[in-house]
């Protein structure tokens, strides 16, 4: 299991890890973290000198060198709705969760996409092969909300406190983005830990 928000550029970065754990037989299931509720619903925009400026640099820098596309945005997304849109489509159409997912990091970190604007969402939607005007009716009616609900109260019950996080066997907590090896080291673990109690 892995807690992200599509705001977050360790999120994106997480990505990779998430692919690797994918690469080492490791079953991932991807849930919503809403990050930063508190973010007006324009979002806000980040300044090129501002305190993210070492963060991106750095996010940069490691997206090169596991040959992630990455670029610095200049604005940050309320998510709350992508959140709510990623799980109306998860719970009904999961096929077409992958293709959403990557969409909306790719527009937040690559192509610069506000993807708090209803009008972009609805486009990344459509483009990931759903009918985005019915995942909106979706979450005006109130769906996606309880799943997030969950979701957060399970990553607090696990003890997370940011994202992204992973759970391996549901007791095993990586926080934060591990190098490959670290990784790789707790997969390690866990397989060690199923031997022993099995």
């Amino acid at each position: 299991m892995v807690w992200s928000d599509y705001l977050c550029p360790w999120c994106y970065l997480g990505r990779d890890r998430t692919a690797l754990l994918e690469r080492l037989d490791v079953s991932v299931t991807h849930r919503p973290y809403d990050l930063h509720p508190e973010l007006p619903a324009v979002g806000r925009r980040v300044s090129a000198t501002g305190r993210l400026a070492d963060v991106f640099a750095y996010v940069g820098a490691e997206c090169a060198a596991v040959g992630m596309p990455f670029r610095a945005p200049e604005h940050i997304p309320n998510t709350r709705r992508a959140l709510l849109a990623a799980e109306v489509v998860h719970a009904r159409w999961p096929e077409k969760f992958g293709p959403l997912d990557d969409a909306l990091f790719a527009a937040v970190f690559v192509e610069g996409v506000d993807i708090g604007d209803r009008d972009a969402l609805t486009t990344l939607m459509n483009d990931a092969g759903v009918d985005g005007e019915a995942v909106h009716a979706a979450i005006d009616a109130g769906d996606g909300l309880d799943s997030l609900r969950a979701s957060m109260a399970a990553a607090h019950d696990a003890g997370v406190s940011g994202a992204p996080a992973w759970l391996l066997d549901d007791r095993l907590l990586i926080p934060g983005v591990q190098d490959h090896q670290s990784m790789e080291i707790w997969v390690e673990r866990m397989r060690t830990r199923r031997a022993r109690s099995g």
